[in-house]
């Protein structure tokens, strides 16, 4: 049975090559670590303000035929565009435009302004 304090959401799991990797990926944009698990099922819950994403590790994921994605809607894109684009500046040392992992800067579209961020496991969301 399910608390009644429990709200009803959906938590993307998603697959990646590396959990290490992975979460210390997520840290660098802010998200905080819920639980890392790396043996015997690598997986990790992260958490950024009301946003939750799991990750599991398999080696068998092949990062660049990975077709995995989540969609992310927040209310001030251009504020979350910038907190993620200075903490990858600060791990990286620079804003990664291209390659993996990388962020876009925000586009305006005939339905919604947003940004694609794509992690080092490339699991792409905007």
């Amino acid at each position: 049975m399910i608390p009644e304090t429990y709200q009803e959401k959906v938590i993307p799991i998603m697959g990646c090559p590396d959990i290490r990797i992975q979460v210390a990926f997520y840290q660098a944009l802010g998200f905080e670590v819920l639980a890392t698990y790396t043996s015997p099922n690598p997986y990790a819950s992260l958490k950024w303000k009301d946003i939750e994403l799991h990750f599991y590790g398999s080696r068998k994921i092949v990062p660049s035929k990975n077709p995995t994605m989540c969609y992310i809607r927040v209310a001030n894109v251009d504020q979350v565009n910038e907190a993620f684009t200075a903490g990858l500046k600060r791990c990286y040392g620079k804003i990664p435009r291209t390659g993996f992992p990388k962020i876009t800067k925000v586009r305006n579209l005939a339905d919604d302004r947003r940004f694609t961020l794509t992690d080092t496991g490339e699991t792409p969301f905007s």
